[in-house]
């Protein structure tokens, strides 16, 4: 991503991409006098003096001037302001200037295992050392975690959700992606990362699931922050849509076994709600020989207390007939999603009962298999 913010060096426009910077980077912009100064100008408080080795958020619309004073180099506020660590603000703040084990301090008195973050949205989360100095920003946000000294102090966050239990705010966590755990080094990575991490590149989405079973999808660029309370785990679907088709509709949630079922056939899938019926769609879904078309869009409509109730026949659009002319029985239409579908009425016998726990979708598309193989030995 080249976004680019523009600051004033010296009443001079420049670009710069957000993110930290050491004050050595931001004085090789411009050129300086004898006993001259670079300073940060703000507005209506005082002009901060920028160090060589001060660290300085870019954000946008910052303001350099160069010049030269008496003012320290550190000199307080007029105007003082709290400061957001880990989401909530706190003490305020009269320095214009701190450095990391100051910060620290204001929550813990004993730091050594502590790690301090300063949250970037554009760029990598800085680790802000004890003895780095920063220049303080209204909108500067830390994070202070717990250090991982070994794997075994690493939480889980499956696990913590499904025990139902929050962990202490930690440097390093255990996640779930489909269905493989992974250890992250940082308590926040952008959805660009998380695909990394598990081998994807960017024609994925990624939908995060919460302890409830809330999920959402997050864009590529947005940072999820595992100290966060409710993550569970995350799976992804592949981007590639059909020619026409939008972004797929995920109107109700499925059991993750099932999710992870349909993601596995590489087809396009929906869940879609229409009258309070629930149905999933399965785009392309490929015939056997002997039938008119080679694929067909097939829906199921899920009962409200699935997977307890049962999954009952199937619907089919545009309409299957068998290539010799032949009838396929038990045949009607059905009306859904603003297509008329041909419902194939097969159903489940006392020998052959749906089975909770055991049956599912996946059971159910085996089931529908069965179906085009058998009609053909008619």
């Amino acid at each position: 991503m080249n976004k680019f913010n523009v600051v004033t060096i010296n009443n001079a426009l420049v670009n710069m991409k957000p993110g930290l910077y050491r004050g050595s980077e931001l004085i090789a912009l411009t050129t300086l006098g004898c006993n001259e100064r670079l300073y940060l100008d703000l507005k209506g408080d005082v002009d901060v003096p920028v160090l060589e080795d001060d660290l300085i958020q870019i954000q946008g619309e910052e303001v350099f001037t160069v010049g030269s004073s008496n003012i320290s180099d550190c000199p307080n506020l007029v105007k003082g302001f709290s400061i957001n660590i880990n989401g909530s603000k706190i003490v305020e703040i009269s320095k214009s200037k701190i450095y990391g084990s100051a910060l620290k301090q204001f929550l813990y008195e004993d730091i050594t295992n502590k790690v301090l973050y300063l949250e970037l949205d554009d760029a990598p989360d800085y680790v802000l050392n004890n003895d780095d100095c920063f220049i303080l920003s209204k909108s500067s946000k830390f994070l202070l975690v717990n250090q991982s000294s070994s794997d075994a102090d690493i939480p889980d966050l499956e696990d913590c959700a499904c025990n139902h239990s929050q962990p202490d705010k930690h440097q390093k966590y255990r996640i779930k992606i489909d269905k493989n755990k992974y250890k992250v080094e940082c308590p926040r990575l952008t959805v660009r990362e998380i695909l990394a991490l598990a081998g994807y590149d960017e024609s994925r989405y990624l939908y995060q699931k919460f302890s409830g079973g809330e999920r959402r999808q997050i864009s590529l660029d947005e940072k999820v922050d595992f100290t966060e309370p409710g993550i569970e785990r995350f799976h992804t679907m592949r981007c590639e849509h059909q020619e026409g088709l939008q972004q797929p509709r995920r109107y109700f949630f499925l059991p993750d076994e099932d999710v992870e079922f349909l993601d596995a056939l590489n087809l396009e899938w929906e869940c879609v709600t229409e009258n309070g019926i629930k149905r999933v769609i399965i785009h392309s879904f490929p015939l056997p020989d002997g039938y008119n078309l080679s694929h067909v869009d097939v829906n199921i409509q899920i009962p409200n207390s699935y997977p307890t109730a049962q999954i009952d026949m199937a619907y089919f659009f545009p309409a299957i007939s068998r290539s010799d002319n032949k009838q396929i029985g038990a045949l009607s239409v059905d009306s859904f999603d603003g297509k008329s579908w041909q419902r194939w009425s097969r159903h489940r016998t006392p020998s052959n009962p749906w089975l909770p726990g055991v049956d599912c979708i996946a059971t159910h598309v085996a089931y529908i298999e069965s179906w085009f193989t058998q009609e053909l030995l008619k």
